[in-house]
């Protein structure tokens, strides 16, 4: 070979070492920037709070995060080139991702949407879900050599989504069970949702159809602007309106009535966001309140029947009453006549004997001047005639006639008064003055038993009906005498205030059982043996005094007497419509 030919081998072969030590001094340098570049990307990776992993071609771990690392529990030595979908995924009845991860690197991009969520298992082996952001890994050829993907833990929130979801469902089920109807409307009165109830009276398959709509789509559209400008107003002035009823077209075509109540929703900042609504159907509430004012007329009509047919009994029992004491009120009416007819026929003697002597004087007057003898006469026939004792007797005598009359028209007076049946016209009375007439009725019956205590307030006239009240005061006293086995007393009193007047009648009897006496206004109950009380003598009494507006109470101890207190107002006008 020539040395000239030799002399540019060698030279092309330096020159070709030195491009070598070049390119090697190059490629060196692209490594220490390519390996700064990834400390760099592996600080930064290490430094995101999600995981993030980069698989090549086979599904194989090339590059994972601290992140990462710290969710699977392994260290990156560990997890270097293991395959990420059988090592670190969960495979539920031999289900695998991997598939669709070899679909995704070969170029379907449908496949990236079945890679965007699904779960992998942290180093205690529990299923924790992940929401996936996949990007792919190429060369300087643009062929695809792997991928990069981050993953961010959401099992809290999915968690909190079930709860939520859970809630809902329990909530909507509590709704369900409600007998009411209950919706919930937006600001623009659409229906947010309701119960089943509700969906049901507007027509719907199911609550879900209802969402969305507003009144006008609904069965009761003719009523839809009264309801929603309730709505608008509620939710206007934030305040409930609560068991108002109106009407409503059900889907059947049927109306009915509803009682409702809505109540704005405000949320937690103080922000109204729309109106719930509840009602429940009352239809046959009102069908049965319309029964019951029938019912309520026919029944009034009856007490009407009723009232007149007590008032019968009232007659009859008081008709029995005086004939009781007709035979008392004989004696008492015949003893005054009585010492009348002795006392005139006393009279008429004493006026014999006072005349004869009035003969005899006027015989002698003549001779008394002359004749002592015939004066002597005269003065022996004034002691014998016992003369200046009759001239005092004659006036008692006829003052106690007198007496015994008045009092006989007054027994009379005040029995006719008493029996006086005509009870339909209320007047202004004295309770007192009628208490004391009754008090003369029964007298024959307390004079032998009880002696009577007054104790008068002098209370003010009221307007009622006295002969029934006079009733009340028989029956009261009655009730008084009988409860006194030997000598008692029977204490009257009366005492009034601004809007009411009272009559007590007490005694010292034997006074009620506690277990009876809240029973003794009842009819037909008594404590008497049989034949001895009909038990409608305080009842009476008792709708006597209500029918006056008042009421008829009773005190009582055994063995230490009872008081009935008959409690009447003062003005009648509070009861005119009842009576």
């Amino acid at each position: 070979m020539k040395t000239d030919e030799i002399a540019q081998l060698q030279g092309q072969i330096e020159r070709e070492r030195a491009a070598r030590k070049q390119a090697e001094a190059l490629l060196e340098e692209k490594i220490r920037e390519l390996t700064l570049a990834n400390r760099l990307l592996q600080r930064y990776l290490d430094s995101v709070p999600c995981m993030v992993v980069a698989l090549d071609t086979r599904g194989c771990i090339v590059m994972i995060n601290r992140a990462g690392c710290s969710l699977l529990g392994q260290p990156e030595s560990a997890l270097l080139g293991q395959p990420w979908f059988e090592r670190c995924l969960p495979q539920p009845a031999g289900r695998s991702l991997f598939p669709s991860y070899l679909q995704l690197v070969a170029g379907d991009v449908h496949a990236r949407e079945r890679l965007t969520e699904y779960p992998v298992l942290d180093g205690e082996g529990r299923q924790r879900e992940m929401a996936w952001h996949t990007g792919m890994l190429t060369d300087a050829t643009g062929q695809v050599v792997g991928t990069l993907s981050s993953g961010e833990d959401v099992t809290e929130r999915e968690l909190a989504a079930t709860a939520t979801a859970e809630s809902r469902e329990l909530l909507l089920k509590i709704i369900d069970t409600v007998p009411a109807r209950v919706f919930w409307k937006d600001t623009d009165l659409r229906f947010l949702g309701c119960n089943t109830a509700f969906a049901r009276d507007a027509g719907m398959a199911s609550r879900d159809d209802m969402v969305g709509k507003d009144d006008y789509q609904m069965a009761w559209a003719a009523q839809a602007d009264l309801y929603r400008a309730d709505d608008k107003a509620v939710m206007a002035s934030r305040i409930p309106r609560l068991f108002f009823e109106e009407q409503q077209t059900t889907a059947s075509g049927e109306t009915v009535w509803l009682r409702t109540s809505k109540v704005p929703l405000i949320n937690d900042d103080g922000e109204t966001f729309g109106v719930l609504g509840v009602y429940e159907d009352i239809t046959e509430y009102r069908r049965i309140e319309a029964d019951n004012r029938v019912h309520v007329a026919e029944l009034t009509a009856l007490n009407t029947m009723l009232i007149e047919a007590q008032n019968q009994m009232l007659r009859s029992v008081k008709m029995a009453s005086v004939g009781r004491l007709a035979a008392g009120v004989a004696q008492e009416i015949d003893n005054p006549f009585a010492f009348i007819h002795s006392n005139l026929v006393a009279l008429k003697e004493n006026v014999a004997d006072l005349l004869s002597v009035v003969a005899a004087y006027e015989k002698l007057e003549p001779l008394l001047a002359k004749e002592p003898d015939s004066l002597a006469s005269v003065v022996q026939a004034k002691s014998t005639a016992n003369l200046e004792f009759l001239q005092h007797d004659i006036l008692n005598l006829i003052g106690e006639s007198l007496d015994g009359v008045q009092r006989a028209r007054k027994i009379v007076d005040t029995l006719k008064d008493f029996s006086r049946v005509d009870t339909a016209e209320w007047r202004l009375a004295n309770l007192e003055t009628g208490l004391e007439s009754t008090l003369s009725i029964i007298w024959n019956e307390i004079k032998y038993k009880a002696k009577i205590k007054k104790d008068y307030a002098g209370i003010p006239e009221i307007e009622c009906l006295a002969p029934q009240l006079n009733q009340v005061f028989l029956n009261l006293l009655i009730n008084a005498v009988q409860s006194i086995d030997e000598r008692g007393v029977i204490i009257l009193r009366t005492d009034f205030d601004e809007h009411e007047v009272w009559v007590e009648v007490g005694d010292t009897g034997r006074g009620i059982d506690p277990e009876h006496l809240e029973r003794i206004f009842e009819p037909f109950f008594t404590t008497k043996p049989a034949g001895k009380g009909t038990g409608l003598g305080l009842s009476l009494a008792d709708n006597i005094v209500r029918r006056h507006g008042g009421r008829l109470e009773a005190r009582s101890k055994p063995d230490k007497g009872s008081v009935f207190r008959v409690t009447l107002p003062r003005d009648r006008s509070a009861i005119k419509s009842d009576s």
